[in-house]
C-alpha cells in the first residue's frame, strides 16, 4: 500500500504540473521564418538591430531576420519577399525596420514594419485571418488585416499612407479605416482627427512598383508551365526562367541552372554572412539563388555535372552547404566561426561571386555607423530583375572588372573550380592583397 508521505508528495507534483501548465502563453511565438532580399538595384545597406551602429552593403538573396535595418541610399532600389510571395519594396533613399518576424502557433505570420523616411511599398496579396501585420510610421500605428496595396512616403516629420487597393486600421487616439483609393497624411506632432483625400498622388517610382510585379508575374508564368512546381510557393517562381526541371533516377525531379561551364560548383562563388544567434550563413547571389541555398540539397553526377533536389521540407532552410553526392575529393566550404577576442568580419567572400556590390569584393564591406552617401558608379549596380521573355540568362556574368577579393575558409578541390575566375584559390586566406579583413574597412573615396 502507497504510503501517506508518497502519496503527498504525488499530489504536490501533480499540482505544480497543473500549474506550470496552466501558466504558458495562450500564444506562443518562433522566430524561423523565411524572408529574404529579393531584388537590389543600386546599393543597399543592412544593420543588424542597431540604427546607430555599422552599416554593410547587403547582399541579393541575404537572409532577413527580425530586427535588421534597411536602406537603399544614392537612389538605390531593394525588395524584400516573404514565404507567400507578398513584397515590401524600397525606392528614394528610404530606411525602414523589420522591427518584429515571428511565426504564431496558429501558422500565422507576425510582421511590424517601422518606415523611418523615404518611400516604401507594401503589397501584401495574401493575408490569412491569423497573421498579423503592424506598420509605425509618423508617430502612427496601422494594422493590415486582408489584402492590401500601398505606398508610405514619409519624411523627418511628415508622412502620407497612400492606399491602392485593401484597408488599413489605425489605432490609437484617433482611429481611422482608410479605405482603397484614399490618402492619409501624417503628422506626429499634430492633434485632432486624420486628414483623408480621395485619390492617391502619381510619384515617379509607382512605375518601377507595377514592373517590378509584372517582372514576377512573368516568373510565375513560366513556373506554371512546369509541373515540377505544383504545390511549390512563391520562393521558387524564378526558377523556371534561370533552369530546367529534369527527372534524374533515385532523385526524382531536380533542378540545374542556365548557362553554367563544366567545372562550376554551386558553392565556388558565394558570401558568408553573420547572423547574431545563428553564426554565418551561405548566400549565393546569383538571380536564382534563394531557394536551392535554403532548400533540399545540391548532388553531383558525372554525367549530368551540379543539380538541385527540392526536397520536401519548407519550414526550415538551411544556413550551409548542404550535398548529397559530390564529385571525387569534394569537400564543402567550411562554416567559418564568430569565436574569439577579434571583432567578426560581418560578410566573408567565397571566390568572386556575381551581383554584389563592389566594395564587398574589395574588403569594404562596412559603410559606417550612419549609412554610406557615396554613389554607386553607373555600371556596377546590382541587378536583381529577370531577363526578356524568350532569352536564357547566364547568371553570374555580369561584366565585371578583376579585383583581388578577401576570402573566407573554402576547402574545395582545384579541379572543381570554375574556370577564369581570377580569384580562386584552393587555400585562400582571411585577408584581401591589402591586408583588411572583410567587412571591418570603410569604403575609399
Amino acid at each position: 500500500m502507497m504510503s501517506q508521505r508518497r502519496f503527498g508528495f504525488l499530489v504536490v507534483m501533480m499540482a505544480i504540473a497543473c500549474s506550470l501548465l496552466i501558466a504558458l502563453p495562450a500564444v506562443a511565438e518562433s522566430n524561423v521564418r523565411i524572408v529574404h532580399l529579393s531584388y537590389i538595384d543600386g546599393d543597399a545597406q543592412v544593420n543588424q538591430g542597431n540604427q546607430d551602429q555599422d552599416f554593410t552593403h547587403a547582399v541579393l538573396n541575404m537572409p532577413v531576420t527580425a530586427g535588421m535595418w534597411l536602406y537603399t541610399p544614392n537612389g538605390g532600389r531593394a525588395e524584400v519577399q516573404f514565404e507567400n510571395g507578398s513584397t515590401v519594396r524600397m525606392a528614394n533613399d528610404a530606411e525602414l525596420q523589420f522591427e518584429r518576424l515571428a511565426l504564431a502557433d496558429s501558422g500565422g505570420k507576425i510582421n511590424t514594419i517601422r518606415v523611418d523616411h523615404g518611400i516604401v511599398y507594401l503589397n501584401f496579396d495574401k493575408v490569412s485571418n491569423d497573421d498579423r501585420i503592424t506598420v509605425n510610421v509618423g508617430g502612427k500605428s496601422f494594422r493590415i488585416t486582408k489584402s492590401a496595396r500601398l505606398r508610405v512616403n514619409a519624411d523627418e516629420k511628415t508622412a502620407t499612407v497612400a492606399m491602392f487597393h485593401g484597408d488599413a486600421m489605425f489605432d490609437g487616439e484617433q482611429p481611422l479605416e482608410l479605405k482603397g483609393n484614399q490618402t492619409v497624411s501624417l503628422d506626429a506632432s499634430a492633434t485632432g482627427s486624420l486628414k483623408v483625400v480621395k485619390g492617391a498622388e502619381k510619384v515617379g517610382s509607382d512605375s518601377w512598383n507595377k514592373d517590378r510585379d509584372n517582372d514576377l508575374s512573368l516568373l510565375a508564368s513560366r513556373s506554371s508551365q512546369n509541373p515540377a512546381f505544383n504545390g511549390y510557393n512563391a520562393q521558387f517562381s524564378s526558377l523556371g526562367a534561370y533552369g530546367n526541371f529534369y527527372n534524374v533516377s533515385g532523385y526524382g525531379n531536380v533542378w540545374q541552372p542556365f548557362g553554367m561551364m563544366p567545372g562550376w560548383d554551386p558553392f565556388s562563388n558565394g558570401v558568408w554572412g553573420l547572423y547574431p544567434g545563428m553564426g554565418y550563413a551561405f548566400i549565393s547571389p546569383y538571380p536564382w539563388g534563394w531557394a536551392p541555398y535554403r532548400y533540399g540539397q545540391w548532388n553531383y553526377q558525372p554525367a549530368n555535372g551540379w543539380f538541385w533536389a527540392p526536397g520536401s521540407n519548407f519550414n526550415t532552410f538551411n544556413v550551409g552547404p548542404s550535398v548529397g553526392a559530390v564529385p571525387a575529393g569534394w569537400r564543402a566550404p567550411m562554416q567559418p566561426t564568430a569565436s574569439g577576442g577579434t571583432k567578426p568580419a560581418r560578410l566573408l567572400v567565397v571566390g568572386n561571386p556575381p551581383n554584389v556590390h563592389p566594395a564587398i569584393l574589395t574588403g569594404h564591406a562596412v559603410v559606417g555607423a550612419r549609412p554610406d552617401t557615396h554613389p554607386v558608379a553607373a555600371g556596377m549596380h546590382i541587378q536583381g530583375s529577370v531577363m526578356p521573355a524568350g532569352t536564357h540568362p547566364q547568371p553570374g556574368t555580369m561584366p565585371r572588372r578583376s579585383v583581388d577579393t578577401a576570402q573566407a575558409p573554402a576547402t574545395h578541390s582545384p579541379a572543381t573550380m570554375r574556370s577564369g575566375s581570377p580569384s580562386m584559390s584552393s587555400s585562400p586566406s582571411m585577408h584581401s592583397s591589402s591586408g583588411a579583413t572583410v567587412g571591418t574597412g570603410h569604403p575609399k573615396n
